[in-house]
């Protein structure tokens, strides 16, 4: 067991190729929470597209994160030892990957039961970080990795370390509720946002059921970016709410102040993401938000549409807390009812070791590079002495 977790500079790359603006900014995010920061990091590697280098650039340079743009194979120095992680799954990741003197640890960039947590392409990486054992199980069943790989733990559990962040907090006594959907996904057959028709009608019955006073609305960052019209199905969701006299607030950072007097002239208003809220309840779709909440234990209905969610890899003992969570969007039900999470909330929630949960962020890191580096060594050890 490796426990020297003191912080120490120039440990780890990472590595991101995409044209999506609102996946950089997820990135940011995770070193706006302190899991990654400036000094462990030597350098962003950013797959170039001349369609957003510049924004990108500004967004980096804004936060003072040392980046570097790869526009060929060659623009790529690995300092052996050292680690690359990886949020999103791209063709260039196997490109990547082919360096051997680093290794390389998937972190994703949330855990969920969606599609895209169970490709193939996941078993290029030497590491693979999950939240707790739902994750382990789900690759198990979706046969992306296989028992002798969680035995020589190429599945790490590190808990709530990469699952994301957010200011909600469980209160009983709230009469808050919080509707957090997903977005449409990069292509149609990954599309498990709830931001459609019949939703609405769905949080009034809602908030009608469990006296809820107001509304937090947060989308996700992505909403829109495939299809557009998800932005008007949104605006018709808080156009119903609103004149159902419904108080509603939408999380948004950096609003302009037409768009402040806008909303407010229309009847609901904006509040940042910095702002600590207590909820009594949460709604969300299957996505990376609903652990998020789960590890927080608030109360969360996720919906979907029945065939969907029969198309996903699911472990038996989440199957098991859906029964009474999930509300089926193309069913009948009138059914409100929100299931406490404490009875996933450690499936959910694991360490690979029990002293990583009461760990920084950034001892964690410090944990995961020194381990999978010493593995790295022993492996190169044993394959010479073969």
């Amino acid at each position: 067991m490796i426990v020297q977790t003191e912080i120490s500079n120039n440990l780890y790359y990472i590595y991101i190729d995409t044209k999506i603006l609102g996946a950089i900014k997820q990135l940011l995010s995770y070193f706006q929470s302190k899991v990654f920061c400036t000094d462990a990091c030597i350098a962003i590697y950013v797959k170039y597209y001349k369609e957003n280098h510049k924004v990108v650039s500004g967004l980096f340079e804004a936060h003072n994160i040392p980046y570097k743009f790869i526009r060929k194979y060659s623009d790529i120095s690995f300092i052996d030892g050292k680690v690359v992680f990886y949020l999103f799954n791209a063709q260039s990741n196997c490109r990547m990957v082919a360096f051997r003197n680093v290794s390389h640890v998937f972190i994703t960039h949330g855990e969920s039961n969606k599609k895209s947590s169970v490709k193939p392409i996941i078993r290029i990486y030497d590491y693979v970080v999950t939240s707790g054992q739902v994750g382990v199980d789900r690759y198990i069943k979706a046969g992306v990795f296989n028992k002798c790989d969680v035995q020589d733990n190429r599945v790490i559990r590190l808990g709530n370390t990469f699952v994301g962040q957010n200011n909600y907090t469980y209160d009983v006594n709230s009469r808050t509720l919080l509707y957090a959907p997903t977005w449409e996904g990069g292509v149609p057959d990954e599309n498990f946002s709830s931001v459609v028709s019949g939703i609405d009608k769905l949080l009034l019955n809602i908030i009608n059921d469990h006296d809820i006073r107001e509304i937090i609305i947060q989308v996700h960052p992505n909403l829109g970016h495939r299809d557009g019209s998800y932005i008007s199905f949104l605006n018709n969701i808080i156009s119903t709410l609103v004149k159902s006299s419904v108080k509603v607030s939408i999380v948004g950072n950096n609003v302009s102040v037409k768009t402040r007097l806008k909303a407010f002239c229309t009847g609901f208003k904006y509040i940042s993401s910095k702002r600590k809220i207590n909820v009594s309840h949460a709604i969300t779709d299957i996505s990376a938000m609903e652990v998020q909440l789960l590890v927080k234990n608030i109360p969360t209905m996720v919906v979907a549409y029945k065939y969907r969610y029969q198309e996903l890899i699911v472990p038996e003992r989440m199957k098991t807390y859906y029964l009474d969570s999930m509300f089926y969007l193309d069913s009948n039900s009138n059914k409100t009812v929100f299931t406490s999470p404490e009875s996933v909330s450690s499936y959910v929630e694991s360490y690979h070791e029990d002293f990583l949960e009461n760990s920084s962020f950034n001892k964690r890191i410090v944990w995961l590079c020194q381990y999978v580096e010493k593995n790295r060594v022993s492996q190169i050890k044993y394959r010479k002495s073969i």
